[in-house]
């Protein structure tokens, strides 16, 4: 692993061996309906709080990644995975079940980007062979935590964002043979604090975009983006959008 000027590029190339989202109605009924796994229109999950409807979507979540990429849960050495709640504790009950070794994690929207950049340091470092990132969060837990529970019935400005009732889940995986056709973690760079002091907590948006201009007028060169996925085929190489902080929950 090198370090440039603060972006860190993986030798090893770990790569993302499976892979899978969970969404409720309305990511549903949006343009990316058909990239998603499971689309589940019960806002409970068959759970009788949001909160327990979160753990829930991540729990199905990661056990269908797991699925996916073939691997059974002995085979997975350390678990990175988050959510938008107090102490993680969507994910801390959902990750109880499945016995992995598990870091809880908090990066707010930019969780899903920050666990995959720390299961590829783990997996680049040898510290692991295979790891699992999550990051979830719901509509109806988020307004609880942040603003006002939805039986309050407030009013919704016009710069109020929507949370995305979803999770996405990755198993990141060494690299043996770089010719194999699978996405891999290029390189990853750590986005640096900027704030302007935005208090208005239904206006998110304004907060995080400063941190993204500064990112973006430092790492200029194509070659430095904040989190970069290839897709080798063959001896070409697709380069996927970059993703920055405010919608890397929305990832997957």
């Amino acid at each position: 692993m090198q370090n440039r000027n603060g972006t860190l590029f993986f030798d090893k190339k770990p790569y993302i061996s499976g892979f899978a989202s969970v969404v409720g109605k309305k990511e549903g009924e949006g343009p990316l309906r058909e990239q998603f796994d499971t689309i589940v229109h019960d806002s409970y999950f068959g759970q009788d709080t949001f909160e327990k409807a979160e753990t829930e979507m991540m729990r199905t979540t990661v056990s269908l990644a797991l699925q996916k990429s073939g691997l059974s849960l002995e085979k997975i050495d350390l678990a990175f995975c988050g959510d938008l709640l107090n102490q993680c504790v969507a994910s801390s009950f959902a990750m109880s079940g499945f016995g992995i070794p598990y870091a809880g994690i908090y990066g707010a929207c930019s969780t899903m980007a920050l666990g995959l950049m720390m299961s590829a340091i783990t997996v680049e470092s040898g510290a692991a062979e295979r790891t699992v990132c999550a990051a979830s969060s719901h509509y109806c837990t988020a307004e609880r935590q942040y603003r006002f529970p939805l039986e309050y019935g407030s009013q919704r400005p016009p710069t109020a964002q929507w949370t995305v009732t979803g999770c996405g889940a990755c198993i990141i995986d060494e690299a043996p043979d770089l010719t194999i056709p699978k996405p891999y973690i290029h390189s990853a760079c750590p986005g640096i604090i900027t704030d302007y002091a935005v208090t208005d907590q239904n206006n998110m948006g304004a907060a995080m975009a400063p941190a993204d201009v500064k990112m973006g007028t430092k790492n200029s060169s194509k070659s430095s983006h904040f989190m970069s996925f290839y897709m080798k085929r063959s001896r070409k190489s697709i380069e996927l959008p970059s993703v920055y902080g405010y919608c890397t929950n929305c990832l997957l």
